[in-house]
């Protein structure tokens, strides 16, 4: 009896055992996937701030470039886009349709009053 028993102990113990390192590499192998994944989002992160650096540069090459050698975009202009350089700048005066001026504003007649009187002057009504 002390032999089946004796026996029947140590199954139980190599049972116990061979549960509690399943359940130990069951929870290794998670920890690993969750450690993958944590390093598979900073990869993605790294990734994402590459990108956008590298489009920096190529916004500040092209940049640089203009301000070397602005004949290549003189020259880029002309040729590729048919604009043509001005000889004579022309400035057209604009009159305001009445008075803007603070001055003029201060002569607005009397029978404007209320809050609308401050803004009168944006419809043309201080003539």
């Amino acid at each position: 009896m002390r032999k089946n028993s004796s026996e029947k102990v140590r199954v139980t113990l190599k049972i116990i055992a061979a549960l509690c390192l399943v359940v130990v590499l069951t929870m290794g192998l998670g920890f690993l996937r969750f450690q993958s994944a944590r390093l598979a989002y900073y990869l993605d992160t790294v990734n994402k701030s590459i990108q956008k650096y590298a489009e920096e540069e190529v916004n500040l090459r092209q940049e640089l470039s203009g301000l070397l050698a602005p004949i290549r975009i003189y020259s880029y202009c002309k040729e590729n886009l048919g604009m043509q350089k001005v000889l004579k700048a022309e400035t057209l005066p604009m009159r305001p349709r009445g008075s803007f001026t603070a001055a003029a504003r201060k002569e607005v007649k009397n029978e404007l009053t209320g809050w609308r009187s401050g803004f009168a002057w944006l419809f043309g009504i201080d003539d």
